[in-house]
């Protein structure tokens, strides 16, 4: 690998080491490009709060200390400023424009809910309900078909136990959409390296038949895991 766009940082709560190490671990690899990309805040109502994302006061300080490293290695690496998103629609547009006025790069789809986040299943839990599998699809290709998302970060996430035919058909759908809107899919390293449900074989069986173009992605959370 010579680049790594999904990287997160300890403001998501579940990661762990400062960005100058992950940098330093990216130039012992060979990377020539490290994105950040942490789970990007949300301005939810009612005071809600995710578990897994930076609170939105955070995001100022996330900004400044990647253009920071990104400064200090300067013709070293490149290091562009992403953050990895949702596609919530009652909340996209807000957390769409304050991410543009603090100088975000680019995007990464990697929804952990459907609907909007508030009550509903994390995705990452096994179900066997079809009406999830389905709203999962439907609102993944409704994000890409938005053009604001570099790719799809473990597009197969979801943890589905149910009747495979109705996996393969939904899925299939998430492909089709990828190959049309020329939206790369990844394969998730770090699914492999802690022996989730993803990368799951019968996903990239139908990636293969559609012609999705794919990327690999690190999802590191420590810096060792770009080693």
């Amino acid at each position: 690998m010579i680049a790594n766009y999904h990287t997160h940082t300890p403001r998501c709560r579940h990661a762990q080491g400062r960005e100058e190490e992950f940098v330093k671990a990216a130039l012992e690899e060979g990377l020539e490009i490290l994105g950040f990309s942490d789970h990007t805040p949300y301005w939810f109502p009612g005071g809600y709060y995710s578990t897994f994302r930076m609170f939105p006061e955070q995001l100022e300080d996330y900004v400044q200390s990647v253009l920071q490293v990104r400064s200090a290695y300067e013709g070293k690496i490149q290091i562009p400023l992403g953050l990895e998103a949702e596609y919530y629609p009652a909340f996209f547009p807000e957390m769409l424009e304050r991410a543009r006025d603090a100088g975000i790069e680019y995007l990464l789809l990697g929804q952990h809910f459907a609907g909007n986040e508030i009550g509903e299943h994390y995705c990452g839990r096994p179900t066997a309900d079809k009406e999830i599998l389905r709203k999962y699809c439907r609102q993944t290709a409704e994000a890409m078909y938005t053009g604001l998302f570099s790719y799809f970060a473990h597009p197969d996430l979801l943890y589905f136990t149910g009747d495979r035919a109705d996996y393969r058909h939904y899925m299939r759908d998430i492909c089709r959409a990828a190959k049309d809107c020329d939206l790369p899919l990844e394969v998730n390293l770090l699914g492999i390296l802690s022996g989730r449900n993803y990368p799951d074989p019968v996903f990239w069986e139908l990636a293969a038949e559609e012609g999705c173009t794919v990327i690999l992605g690190r999802d590191a959370h420590d810096p060792e895991q770009l080693h």
